[in-house]
């Protein structure tokens, strides 16, 4: 008897991975830039950065943003910390590969574990606490 497998649904999407997205990055950074992955201006910013699969549709990033206008894209970076001011009016200079690390931080990064001596601690203060006697 042979059991055959369930067809794979394709309501499933696989998991954003970075190695992807950098490649995406690089591909579409222009040669002379691409060692720094740097651009120079928020329309470039954000027309790479709507590809990459950790800001798409299924991704784990999708429901804590808002990326709707000019604007959100522009806040998003200046908060991802990857935006430096260049010399000259209006010019500005976006880390891209920094801009990427962070959006994977924020969609996959676990928060610190507890450290074991403060749940000891936590414990040994609770059992301290004083227990009423109990009169009949």
């Amino acid at each position: 008897m042979t059991v055959d497998g369930r067809p794979r649904s394709r309501s499933f999407s696989s998991t954003p991975t970075f190695s992807s997205d950098l490649a995406k990055l690089k591909s579409s950074l222009p040669q002379s830039t691409s060692s720094s992955s740097t651009v120079r201006s928020y329309k470039e910013a954000i027309a790479i950065a709507s590809t990459f699969d950790v800001l798409g549709n299924n991704s784990a990033l999708t429901p804590k943003l808002t990326l709707v206008s000019e604007d959100d894209w522009i806040q998003f970076f200046q908060k991802s910390g990857a935006v430096e001011a260049a010399e000259g009016e209006g010019v500005v200079l976006v880390h891209m590969e920094r801009f990427l690390r962070y959006c994977f931080d924020i969609a996959y990064k676990m928060p610190p574990s507890p450290n074991n001596r403060i749940l000891r601690e936590k414990c040994v203060k609770e059992a301290s606490k004083v227990v009423p006697s109990l009169s009949i």
